[in-house]
């Protein structure tokens, strides 16, 4: 099978074999990195058209799954503009309580209403490896902005589907859970949340 490495305008770099174009993975961005806690540049309509700009959020769902995520964005694997993607489907073992939800693709999104009621959980992310923080966030949110087609979207979100969605629209705005915690004494390393029980 013929494969060649092929190098897209915004240095992403997909696979390419006889039959298709594959997204190649890059390494995860994390705390500390100094783009990743950057606000991110909206995507122009031009940029949404662009085969670059579909395969590249093939390679962001390719990446939720490579890292066991149950959300992603562009960011935190250095693609630096407003996209994230979110979905669970059966179990994953860092949530492996959660429901399913449908994947789904925002691009340039913004929550247009949030309710007053608010929850509280012990969230993670791909790019703070080993920690939980406990984060209060409005439990409910309508959500604006463009799926994976281009089209106008909005969607109301109710539970985990809204924390995420909240979760990854903090990266593209440059803030990770640790910053949304209301001391550090609610920062708890990953070993210990696993070993609670015996708390």
């Amino acid at each position: 099978m013929d494969r060649r490495m092929v190098k897209e305008d915004d240095a992403f770099k997909h696979e390419k074999t006889n039959e298709q174009t594959i997204p190649v993975v890059p390494p995860l961005r994390h705390l500390g990195d100094k783009k990743l806690m950057q606000i991110q540049p909206h995507v122009t309509p031009k940029e949404m058209e662009s085969d670059a700009f579909q395969l590249n959020l093939k390679m962001l769902l390719e990446a939720m799954d490579q890292y066991g995520g149950i959300g992603i964005a562009a960011p935190q694997v250095g693609w630096w503009t407003r996209v994230f993607c979110f979905g669970i489907d059966g179990n994953n073992p860092r949530y492996p309580s959660a429901p399913s939800i449908p994947l789904q693709y925002w691009i340039n999104p913004e929550i247009k209403w949030s309710s007053d009621d608010t929850n509280w959980m012990w969230e993670g992310c791909l790019s703070v490896p080993g920690m939980r923080g406990w984060v209060e966030r409005p439990t409910e949110v309508v959500l604006t902005g463009q799926n994976e087609h281009g089209e106008e979207c909005e969607q109301r979100l109710t539970g985990l589907a809204a924390r995420i969605a909240q979760h990854e629209l903090d990266h593209l705005d440059g803030v990770l859970f640790p910053q949304r915690v209301p001391g550090t004494e609610f920062l708890f390393p990953q070993a210990s949340m696993d070993a609670r029980e015996d708390w």
